[in-house]
Order: C-alpha cells, then structure tokens, then sequence
C-alpha cells in the first residue's frame, strides 16, 4: 500500500485550483458591474418580489441557525456580497452583518435592497478583498461567521487562509457541485457545436474541501438543488454573461459574443424575451476554526 503524503496531495489540489482559476476574468469589477446592469429589471423585479430567487438563501440561512452558527448575537460578514440576498437575510438573525464586494453597482443594489427590507444593521463596502488590508479596514477577526457565494475572491490557498482571517470562530462557503442550464447549452450547442459545458463541474468545491481537509481543518458538507424558470432580456448584457459561461478566457471575444447576442435576437419571443430553465445543485462548507487538526501542521509547513 503506497503511503499517503499530505504535503503532496496538497500541491496536487492547488495545482488543479490554480488550473481552473488560470486567465479567468470573474474578478475584475467592470464584468460584474455589466452582469448587475439589467438586474433589477431581469431579477428583482421578475424573482425577487416573487420570492422564488430567496430560496436556497432562505435554505442557506434556516441551515446555519439550526447548527447554532447564526443568531441574535453573531457578527457576520459576506465576502462577494453581490446584490444582498445574504446580507439582507441574515441580517433578520444576526447582530451586525458586512457585505464586501469589488463591484461599485452591485453594492447600490445590495444597498437599496438591504433599504427596502428594513435591514439597518448592514453595511457595505466596495472592496477587492484579494488585495485589502484587512488589520487597516478593522476586519481582522472581526466576525464570528466568514461566509461566501460563488465567489472567484475566494479560492486556493492564500484566499482561504485570508476568507479564515476575517473571523474568530465559524466560515461558510458555497460553491456549485453541478448544473444544467437549458438556454446556455443550445446556444453553446447551435452557435459554437459544443456539446458540454465546463463551467459547473464541482472543481471548486471539490479542491475547496480538499484544500481545508489537507491542512487540518473539518469541514461539514451539505447539499441543496435548486430548479428555476425565468425570462430573460435577449441583451448584449445577457449575451456577454452566456459568453462568460460557454466560452473559455481567451476566447470570449467581441466577434463570438456578438454571434451569442445575433442568436439571442433571432430565438427572442415578440418582447425580446429569452426562456430559461435551470437546475443546480450547489455545495456548502461549513467548519470551525477552532477545531483544526494539530497533528497535521508539519505536513502543511512542509506543503508552502
């Protein structure tokens, strides 16, 4: 039986993290201040109000207050924010709740949202958190829940050890274990003949995991699937976010996503309409920083 080494297996996943995560453009916040552009006439409007888009956010919440995580006297902080879903539900629960996010529109969302539901125990700030200090901000340790969403800031190794700085005890984080996206494969099908789509294949939370595993900590998993029907703008907007979905980095350019947005107009109902029909299943890490393995810090000191 060959010997487990931990120090490389733990190369090994950030290796596969690096890989996946290499020339991706999710962190610059001009892509997510185009994604947000039509949001609250494509979401809020259309889901929002309907309750249909607060589901696994509400799922999300429920979870984290039945394990004791979430409650009356917690600290929050939510890194990649976004629009608020996260920040305005906990913020009926918690303390005090922050969101970060690196998009200067998707916080005027987060902040009118939070407004609207009555959450005066938010606040936001528009931040890279890769490159933020957080002992200058007054977030070092801050927080007795770190959490986050599909969010690119935090990934591999040094994301994880600064997402764990921010709090004094528990960390969340979600990611998406698989998906089908009914709209987003015939496009990729009948504009680029691609059959398969590698944007939901679970390596983030897999290497997450396994990352956190490897370096001592015990994270708890869970699952939730969520299916979801909508309508869409058939917009350069929407045709620039399946762009980001269908096509890698290098090749989303002006040409391909200008072939999306032909196709988009030409399969539009009589209101520039767009039907979509998905199902995802999404991945959530949950663990104490408290509860790291001691016997394991040779093995990471050897990893670095």
């Amino acid at each position: 039986m060959s010997e487990f080494n931990r120090s490389s297996e733990l190369s090994h996943i950030l290796k596969l993290q690096e890989e996946a995560h290499d020339g991706r453009a999710d962190l610059k916040a001009d892509m997510w201040d185009r994604r947000v552009k039509n949001w609250k006439q494509n979401f809020w409007n259309q889901n929002l109000k309907k309750g249909k888009a607060m589901d696994r956010i509400m799922e999300t919440a429920d979870y984290l207050r039945v394990n004791g995580v979430l409650g009356p006297d917690t600290d929050v902080v939510d890194i990649g924010c976004g629009p608020g879903r996260f920040v305005s539900e906990f913020a009926s629960t918690a303390r005090r709740v922050v969101g970060i996010d690196i998009s200067t529109r998707t916080i005027e969302y987060a902040q009118l949202f939070t407004r609207e539901q009555g959450r005066d125990n938010t606040r936001f700030l528009v931040r890279d958190f890769c490159s933020m200090d957080l002992e200058a901000e007054g977030l070092y340790h801050a927080f007795d829940l770190a959490f986050c969403s599909l969010s690119p800031a935090v990934s591999g190794l040094e994301g994880l050890e600064k997402f764990m700085e921010l709090s004094r005890s528990w960390c969340c984080m979600n990611a998406i274990v698989s998906g089908r996206h009914q709209l987003h494969e015939r496009i990729a099908r009948e504009v680029f003949h691609r059959d398969t789509l590698n944007s939901w294949n679970g390596r983030h939370f897999y290497t997450s995991f396994n990352t956190l595993f490897l370096t001592g900590y015990l994270p708890v998993t869970s699952y939730y699937t969520q299916t979801k029907e909508n309508y869409r703008t058939a917009d350069r907007e929407f045709a620039e976010i399946s762009g980001s979905i269908i096509l890698p980095p290098g090749e989303r350019t002006t040409d391909r996503i200008e072939k999306i947005y032909r196709w988009m107009a030409e399969h539009a109902d009589e209101d520039g309409n767009l039907y979509e029909s998905s199902e995802f299943t999404y991945g959530r890490l949950l663990w104490n920083l408290k509860g790291k393995r001691t016997q394991t810090r040779r093995s990471v000191e050897n990893s670095h």
